[in-house]
């Protein structure tokens, strides 16, 4: 890529420049601010889960996954550098201490489901990424909240005894308990030493006594800060959110007050613009290691780089790829959340230990394509091959 960047000419340069000009300007008409995206990720998933189930695992280094393959970790393990997608045998090397906990994916789908059903409160449409993260649009919603009275946005605590019952307090049921079974209230297990145990809010005593409740206001950051309250009284987990026009930078927004926050981007082009222009291009979706170090090579760190260098970056980067650099320089993003799409790829995988023979990686190989052909079959798919080497799927 530095070889091609040397024989660029001032005149291939010019041409670029003028080409990437039209296509900002026709971008810039396409922006759409009306939307209200909200990305919401749960914290640590399945350790979070883990935790909650078992609470000696709380206060330690844990992982969930195996020696081969590790799917996430809590807060104490990451600050050893133990991260999700990292084989457990390199994580105990780094944290020697570590609690690797086998995944129960069933599990962790149940309460999946328990956190999409306050989710379709929301947005029915919603548009869930993994178990754990899913993308709304909260237009329509925030329209109708307008005209709710407090009672369709109060929501009561939930209790804590010191004998571990959980008891949800409701309007209709009045439940008296001694004074002295009741704590001081902690919504949540500890999991993350670095983040708030709930969000701040306003506690409201009922008259009946049957417990604590909060009226959540009408805007956007209340709506989001009820669905994260929400979430919690029900499965005694946390999750982060963030708010923007748009998919891609409600993502990012989801991560800036992680764990247990929400982060709300102005509907504004100056705010979004300025949001953008010092934000690191690793932090978008869509730029991995790899196109982030041939970024890298070109001075090109932020997302106001990018623009910078736009005219550059069309001459050595596919037509795709640039589009998309110039998409994210300008803080543009999808606006509408795509529903129940079309499969458009079928993958396999297996994950393994260290694997150093060269016979043992070409048999592994081998028996990755017999499960994708065999997969494909079932869904009336074939593939068309030119040698050895698979090119295309297609119908049949």
């Amino acid at each position: 890529m530095m070889l091609q960047k040397a024989q660029i000419t001032e005149q291939q340069l010019k041409k670029a420049q003028a080409q990437v000009r039209r296509m900002a300007a026709e971008l810039e008409r396409s922006r759409d601010l009306r939307r209200v995206i909200v990305h919401v990720d749960m914290d640590a998933f399945y350790a979070a889960v883990e935790m909650r189930d078992s609470p000696e695992l709380t206060d330690i280094p844990m992982a969930v996954g195996s020696m081969s393959m590790l799917s996430t970790s809590n807060y104490h393990a990451r600050k050893f550098g133990v991260r999700a997608a990292m084989p457990g045998f390199i994580a105990k090397k780094l944290c020697p201490s570590l609690v690797i906990v086998p995944t129960n994916f069933d599990k962790y789908r149940a309460v999946s489901q328990e956190i999409r059903e306050i989710f379709a409160d929301y947005d029915p449409h919603f548009m869930p990424m993994s178990l754990d993260e899913a993308y709304l649009d909260l237009t329509d919603h925030l329209e109708q909240r307008q005209s709710w009275p407090d009672s369709l946005r109060t929501h009561f605590h939930l209790i804590i005894t010191r004998s571990n019952f959980f008891l949800f307090c409701k309007e209709e049921d009045s439940i008296e308990l001694p004074q002295e079974t009741v704590p001081e209230m902690d919504l949540s297990p500890v999991l993350f030493e670095d983040g708030p145990s709930s969000s701040p809010c306003l506690i409201h005593e009922c008259a009946a006594g049957d417990g604590v409740f909060e009226v959540f206001g009408k805007s956007i950051e209340e709506a989001v800060r009820e669905m994260r309250f929400r979430i919690e009284q029900k499965t005694m987990l946390t999750a982060s959110a963030g708010i923007a026009p748009n998919m891609m930078l409600a993502k990012v927004c989801s991560d800036k007050n992680k764990p247990n926050g929400q982060y709300r981007l102005p509907s504004t082009r100056e705010a979004v613009m300025e949001f953008v222009q010092n934000l690191p291009v690793r932090k978008v979706f869509g730029i991995g290691k790899v196109s982030e170090k041939m970024l890298n090579a070109l001075d090109i760190s932020s997302c106001s780089h990018l623009g910078q260098k736009m005219a550059l970056l069309s001459l050595l980067f596919s037509e795709t790829a640039w589009h998309h650099f110039m998409q994210v320089s300008l803080g543009l993003g999808s606006t509408i959340i795509p529903r129940h799409e079309e499969r458009k790829s079928m993958s396999t995988e297996r994950t393994f230990k260290e694997l150093n023979i060269a016979e043992e990686q070409l048999s592994l190989c081998r028996e990755l394509c017999e499960n994708l052909a065999e997969d494909m079959k079932k869904e009336g798919l074939k593939v068309v091959t030119e040698g050895s080497l698979s090119l295309a799927a297609c119908d049949s």
